[in-house]
C-alpha cells in the first residue's frame, strides 16, 4: 500500500510562512482513520463520476493523497470538492491537454489550455527537466492555468531527476499589503527541492503567514485560528477561521518582505507568463481560470560535480547549529513532512477530521458514489510535533 508513496517519504515542506504565533488553547475535533488505498479509491470514483479520463485520474488522486500523507491536508482531500466543482462548471476543462506556443534549448512559454493544474505542472516540470538534462538548465513559463496545489509536488519530480526544482504560481488575491484593509495580491507560492546524498532540502512556502489552505482545514477541524493569520472583513485580525473566510484577507509573511516577494513572483508568473496578475484574478471564477506559473530545473553538476556532497556539508552545518532549547533541535525545511510521513506509517491510515468527512459524505450521495469507508471511528491519536 505504501509504495507508491514511500518515495515521498522525505519530499515535504515545513515553512508556510515565518509566523510563530503563541500557543493557546484550542478545541479539537474527532479525527478518524481512513487507508490511504481507500481515499484514492474514493477520490478516482469522483473524478471519474464528473467525466475526468481514466488516464487522468491516477495522477490527479496520487497527487491529493500524497499531500495528505505529507501533512499538507489543505491541498489533499479537503481540495477535491474545489476541483470537482471547477470541472463540473467548466472553470478548468475535462479534455484540455498543455501546449507549447514557443521554445528554444533551455527556454519554454506553455499554454496551458484551462487544464487542471496538476496536469499542467506536470508537463511543464518534466519539459524543464528535459531541457536541464541537456542544456543545464530548463525555464518553462506556464499561462491559462489552474491551481497546482502543493508547489513541492512539481519541484520535487525534478529532485528525483538528481536536478534542483524550483517552482512559483500567482493566486487570487487574499493577501493584504502591509497597512491595507483590502487584498491586491495573491498569498503567492515558492517551492524549491534538491537532494544531496544524506540530506534533502524542501521548501514549500506562501508568501502570508499561513496559506488559505491552513485557514479552511482549522475550519474543517473547528478550531481556532493564531492572531496574525488573518482578518476578517473590517481588515482586523481574527481568530476565527468562519470569519477570515468570509472575504479572504491574509497577512504577508514578515510584513513588506512577504509582500514583495509575493509581487515578484507574481511577475514571473502573471505579467511573463501573459496570465492573469494580481486583482485581474477574481475570487469567484467565472471563466476558465487563467493562472500563470514558472518551473524551474537546473542540474548542479553543471556547475559543481561535487555539489551534493557540499550541499550535504551546509545541510549538517545548520542543524547542528546550537537550539534555544535542547528539546527543540533545529530543523531543515522538510523535516516536519517527514515526521508526519512517519506517523501516517504508524497509523497505516490517514488521519481526517469527521466535519471533512461529513462533507465527502454529502459529496458522495451528490454524486451517486460509495460513501469513504472508515478504517476506525473517534480516533483521539494526536501527532505530538
Amino acid at each position: 500500500m505504501w509504495a507508491l508513496l514511500r518515495p515521498a517519504l522525505w519530499f515535504g515542506s515545513s515553512v508556510r510562512g515565518y509566523h510563530m504565533p503563541v500557543p493557546f488553547p484550542q478545541p479539537r475535533n474527532e479525527t478518524s482513520l481512513v487507508l490511504v488505498d481507500e481515499a484514492r479509491r474514493f477520490i478516482q470514483d469522483c473524478l471519474l463520476r464528473v467525466g475526468v479520463p481514466s488516464s487522468k485520474v491516477r495522477c490527479i488522486s496520487e497527487f491529493l493523497v500524497v499531500a495528505d500523507y505529507r501533512g499538507n491536508f489543505g491541498n489533499g482531500l479537503n481540495r477535491l470538492d474545489n476541483y470537482l466543482s471547477d470541472l463540473q462548471r467548466g472553470h478548468a476543462r475535462l479534455d484540455a491537454e498543455p501546449s507549447i506556443i514557443s521554445e528554444t534549448v533551455a527556454t519554454a512559454h506553455v499554454n496551458g489550455n484551462s487544464a487542471l493544474g496538476v496536469l499542467v505542472g506536470n508537463f511543464c516540470i518534466d519539459l524543464a527537466v528535459k531541457k536541464a538534462q541537456s542544456a543545464g538548465i530548463g525555464f518553462v513559463v506556464a499561462q491559462q492555468s489552474h491551481h497546482i496545489g502543493m508547489a513541492s509536488w512539481y519541484a520535487f519530480r525534478a529532485a528525483v531527476k538528481g536536478l534542483a526544482g524550483m517552482v512559483m504560481s500567482n493566486a487570487a488575491p487574499t493577501m493584504m499589503a502591509p497597512d491595507s484593509k483590502s487584498a491586491s495580491i495573491g498569498s503567492n507560492c515558492l517551492a524549491f527541492c534538491v537532494k544531496g546524498k544524506e540530506y534533502h532540502f524542501v521548501l514549500d512556502m506562501a508568501t502570508s503567514v499561513r496559506d488559505i489552505g491552513a485557514v479552511e482545514w482549522a475550519w474543517a477541524n473547528d478550531e481556532y485560528i493564531p492572531h496574525g493569520w488573518a482578518a476578517n472583513e473590517g481588515g482586523f485580525s481574527t481568530c476565527f477561521p468562519s470569519l477570515a473566510l468570509r472575504s479572504p484577507l491574509l497577512f504577508p509573511a514578515g510584513g513588506h518582505k512577504g509582500y514583495c516577494l509575493s509581487a515578484i513572483i507574481d511577475l514571473l508568473c502573471g505579467v511573463l507568463s501573459g496570465a492573469q496578475y494580481a486583482t485581474h484574478i477574481p475570487l469567484d471564477q467565472s471563466q476558465p481560470s487563467n493562472l500563470g506559473q514558472v518551473f524551474i530545473a537546473l542540474d548542479p553538476e553543471f556547475f559543481l560535480p561535487n555539489f551534493m556532497e557540499r550541499l550535504d556539508d551546509f545541510c549538517g552545518r545548520i542543524q547542528d547549529s546550537q537550539p534555544a532549547d535542547e528539546s527543540e533541535p533545529i530543523r531543515l525545511p522538510g523535516e516536519l513532512e517527514r515526521m508526519h510521513m512517519n506517523y501516517v506509517e504508524d497509523l497505516r491510515a490517514l488521519p481526517y477530521p469527521n466535519t471533512l468527512l461529513s462533507k465527502y459524505k454529502d459529496v458522495a450521495d451528490r454524486l451517486c458514489v460509495r460513501p469513504i469507508e472508515l478504517a476506525f471511528d473517534r480516533c483521539q491519536s494526536r501527532k505530538s510535533f
